[in-house]
């Protein structure tokens, strides 16, 4: 038996026996001794402290908004919403050519008030990428009524509907504070429409301000705001159009008049070939010699009015679910938009 083990463990035990005698009575007195093995027990495991619970991904540093008390909702969302839009719009500039021809000054032909009817139903997902910046893209479908009246060189209206495919992108940046906030949102939007040979595009820039009501259930709410929006589209339009699908049957008597405005003009007027090829074009459709008559055309068209105002109300049934109806009205533009929304954390 080898006698090293032996001896290291009388050592330790002798030692720990005399470290743990009381001060007061001298080595070897009869103090009883504490059994040597609690002096080798092991330390129990230390513990170590749960780990915080983390909040969602998204919105980035919404942690440290939460933390310093401001309540966060959802930072994915997907709404669907009904669009409806009247407005006033300018058409100048326009020109017109036949048979694939080259297009010539038509400003011979003036216009009244002209009226654009727009509806759409949409679907809009969005992201919270920071606490106070969200981005969004729209998709939406519908079509849209243009109410013409012309007023030289004869007079009448007609009307021209035209479904539509619309994209846009936009950004809100929101601000909110003892139930007090303020939105500012941006879009652009491509639009693919019937008969028009180019995507069309427009903007759009918004401002709001609103209060957020509490109620007494978590995540619920009442929200009002007040508002005012900017839509710039501003830009040339150019297509194909049958004439049957915006134009009365022509009378001779209208045809007559146009003959006698286009006689007015001097031979090297490019006006008057536009005038007469025009002239042309609905005499055949007339005589039943073109029932298909078409023409192509490219003109300049703008909202009459860039600002309207807004108005607004949405309900928070909880933290997942929102309601959401809005008014456009002054100026020659109104809306009305009605959408259901459903946030969620990721």
């Amino acid at each position: 038996m080898n006698a090293s083990p032996w001896l290291l463990s009388l050592v330790l035990v002798s030692s720990t026996a005399i470290a743990r005698q009381d001060p007061a009575q001298p080595a070897g007195s009869g103090t009883t001794m504490q059994a040597p093995a609690a002096a080798v027990q092991p330390l129990p495991p230390e513990t170590t402290a749960a780990p915080a619970d983390e909040g969602p991904l998204f919105p980035l540093w919404g942690d440290k908004v939460r933390k310093a008390g401001f309540e966060l909702p959802p930072a994915f969302g997907v709404m669907v919403n009904y669009y409806y839009q009247k407005s006033s719009i300018l058409i100048s500039d326009l020109q017109l050519g036949v048979n694939n021809g080259p297009l010539h000054d038509a400003s011979f032909i003036q216009f009244g008030d002209s009226n654009a009817h727009a509806n759409a139903l949409a679907i809009r997902p969005s992201v919270m990428l920071l606490p106070f910046l969200s981005f969004y893209t729209v998709i939406s479908s519908g079509n849209s009524v243009t109410e013409v009246n012309i007023t030289s060189p004869t007079t009448f209206s007609t009307k021209a509907s035209s479904g539509a495919f619309v994209v846009s992108l936009g950004a809100t940046a929101q601000f909110g504070y003892k139930g007090f906030f303020v939105v500012a949102d941006f879009n652009g939007s491509v639009a693919d429409v019937e008969r028009i040979s180019d995507l069309m595009g427009s903007n759009l820039l918004s401002f709001r301000l609103g209060y957020n009501y509490r109620f007494g259930r978590p995540g619920q709410s009442f929200s009002f705001w007040l508002g005012t929006s900017a839509q710039v589209i501003g830009l040339e339009t150019n297509g194909s159009v049958k004439l049957a699908d915006v134009l009365p049957p022509p009378s001779q008597s209208t045809i007559d008049q146009i003959n006698a405005r286009c006689a007015e003009f001097r031979p090297n007027d490019p006006r008057g070939q536009a005038c007469q090829d025009l002239a042309n074009k609905l005499q055949d459709w007339r005589n039943g010699t073109d029932p298909a008559a078409s023409v192509q055309y490219a003109l300049n068209k703008k909202p009459k009015d860039v600002w309207n105002m807004l108005a607004g109300v949405q309900f928070a049934l909880n933290r997942n679910w929102y309601f959401r109806t809005e008014f456009g009205f002054l100026g020659s533009r109104s809306s009305l938009l009605v959408g259901t929304e459903y946030k969620f954390d990721l």
